[in-house]
């Protein structure tokens, strides 16, 4: 079956609250956007660079954030972004993985909130990490989702693990269900090769896990595989 996939505009009669949103801004930000609302963030790029520093880093989908996809925001010497959307999704993406101030300003209603820099997530993966290296039983659950199927980086963390002398078990599905974890007592940590966000839901259930993405960067290092 083919997929097509068409992107949405929002439609607004307004640029509201901007003047409170420049009390926010340093000279020099990155400027990103949702899809939704591109043609509005235009306009305000069009206003706003005027008395600002604005540095527009396009890639695969412009300056647009999709997903996980953040890369519009990875500029060196730029501390601050300026996300033009709602939802705070997008910008604890940011502020975890390169470190930034992500101010997000919703065109809809006008609202502004700001998202500082979060060092703590590192100290966090690092501290599963290490409940992996101590770990015997582990427990790999493979997604079969579009976009999520990373069946080769599933298989050669499962080869480099057992080489390691862990007993891994794969598991297949379509849903994950945290609860459902409770049916396999024996495994002492998950690796979750689905949506790099289910690191969220690990954090906040106290389990003992790790996304896919975030081992295979820290494999090696951590556990000296």
């Amino acid at each position: 079956m083919d997929i097509i996939y068409i992107p949405t505009k929002y439609k607004l009669k307004e640029i509201k609250n901007l003047d409170e949103l420049k009390k926010y801004l340093p000279k020099k930000f990155a400027l990103i956007s949702l899809i939704q609302y591109y043609e509005y963030t235009k306009k305000i790029y069009e206003i706003l660079k005027k008395d600002y520093e604005i540095i527009l880093n396009e890639k695969l989908y412009g300056i647009n954030v999709l997903g996980c996809y953040s890369e519009p925001a990875n500029i060196k010497d730029v501390d601050t972004v300026l996300l033009i959307g709602n939802g705070k999704f997008h910008a604890e993406n940011i502020t975890r993985k390169l470190k930034k101030k992500v101010i997000v300003y919703d065109p809809i209603y006008g609202e502004i909130n700001i998202y500082e820099p979060d060092y703590n997530f590192d100290r966090i993966l690092k501290f599963l990490l290490n409940k992996l290296k101590n770990s015997n039983n582990i427990g790999i659950i493979l997604s079969i989702k579009p976009g999520q199927y990373y069946y080769l980086e599933a298989l050669k963390v499962k080869d480099k693990l057992e080489k390691a002398g862990k007993n891994v078990y794969l598991f297949i599905g379509d849903t994950i269900d945290i609860l459902q974890l409770l049916n396999f007592p024996y495994i002492d940590f998950w690796i979750f090769s689905a949506c790099p966000r289910l690191i969220d839901d690990i954090i906040n259930n106290n389990i003992n896990g790790i996304t896919i993405d975030i081992l295979i960067k820290n494999l090696d290092k951590i556990i000296n595989i």
